[in-house]
């Protein structure tokens, strides 16, 4: 699991992850290639963290290690899919280790692993997680992959209906922040911090294909398949718990849009979803200035600060969570757990 970790300024990281930066994760190179900028002061320390933490997790034993040894093990998809299951039976009623499990068994594996094979793990997930959008998404797109397009669209319909969607994005960067925090070894909290947003960057998740694929491609969709992934894409704009999730939510829109008064109209929305991203980044600006700073108090007040941001995301969503901050008077629900 050894691998070199090259971590950007704080501002510059923690600030491209936090708000938006695995929307450019999915959609272009990952955020630290094509950022220049001054290198952490903390790197001499995150790597020996580094090479600490992946060390202990070789020997992973309780849910939260098996979970963050499978994230770790992203290139060898069958340690992974142990360790998310190792977690998953570890801890049943946890969310992120469901979700991690039936997404990790998606992966087109032959033969097929135990794990995976066992248990259908994405219908599990839908079972035990009745309140959210992802998992019905990603049975329409499997559907769709195996030719059967009147159960792609049921399960379009039944996606847009739900109140949430929840993918646990935020609720895994808390693990990753937990967990680095607790490593026995005299550091920086702040390079502590920024070695678990470096963990926390580098996740992948599946449902943005699905979508794309069933709601966004260049094929001809029906009119009812238009008329769901509209449907669908306004309630990921209203209810996503990330800005990933909404902004990709409102771009659905605008790919089904039935008019170019309704194209114009959706656009617009873009706009507006992609004018909150900016806002909400703006607004973390004073707490990112801490974190590299001379003065030992500035940077124990910047990790205090980010530690309740990551806490208060896990418990109401990244989208949620930012829309307090800038006093919004928004009511979509979002639930990160």
């Amino acid at each position: 699991m050894r691998s070199s970790i090259r971590v950007v300024g704080a501002g510059v990281l923690l600030g491209t992850l936090l708000f938006g930066a695995h929307v450019a994760a999915q959609q272009a190179a990952p955020p630290v290639a094509t950022v220049a900028a001054t290198p952490s002061r903390w790197q001499e320390q995150v790597d020996r963290l580094d090479e600490a933490y992946r060390g202990r997790m070789l020997t992973a034993n309780d849910p939260r290690s098996n979970w963050i040894a499978g994230q770790l093990d992203r290139g060898d998809i069958e340690a992974q899919v142990r360790h998310f299951a190792a977690a998953r039976v570890a801890a049943p009623d946890n969310r992120l280790y469901l979700a991690s499990l039936a997404t990790a068994c998606l992966e087109p594996v032959q033969p097929r692993l135990p794990e995976c094979e066992s248990v259908d793990r994405l219908a599990d997930w839908a079972t035990r997680d009745t309140d959210n959008g992802w998992p019905a998404l990603l049975l329409a797109e499997r559907a769709r992959k195996h030719k059967n397009p009147e159960a792609m669209l049921a399960f379009l319909q039944q996606a847009a209906g739900q109140p949430q969607f929840v993918e646990y994005w935020e609720a895994g960067s808390l693990e990753f922040w937990e967990a680095v925090r607790a490593i026995p070894l005299e550091a920086e909290e702040a390079a502590k911090l920024e070695l678990a947003v470096m963990y926390a960057m580098t996740r992948s998740l599946a449902w943005p294909d699905a979508a794309r694929a069933t709601c966004m491609g260049s094929g001809q969709r029906v009119k009812e398949v238009r008329s769901a992934c509209a449907q669908l894409g306004a309630a990921m704009r209203e209810r996503g718990s990330t800005w990933m999730s909404r902004l990709i939510g409102a771009r659905m829109v605008v790919a089904n849009a039935g008019s170019a008064d309704a194209v114009a109209a959706a656009e617009t929305r873009v706009g507006s979803v992609r004018a909150q991203i900016a806002a909400c980044s703006r607004s973390t600006g004073s707490i990112l200035d801490g974190l590299e700073a001379d003065d030992r108090a500035a940077r124990a007040k910047s990790v205090a600060e980010w530690d309740r941001w990551l806490r208060r995301e896990a418990a109401v969503g990244e989208a949620r969570a930012c829309e307090e901050r800038l006093g919004s008077t928004s009511t979509a629900p979002s639930k990160a757990r």
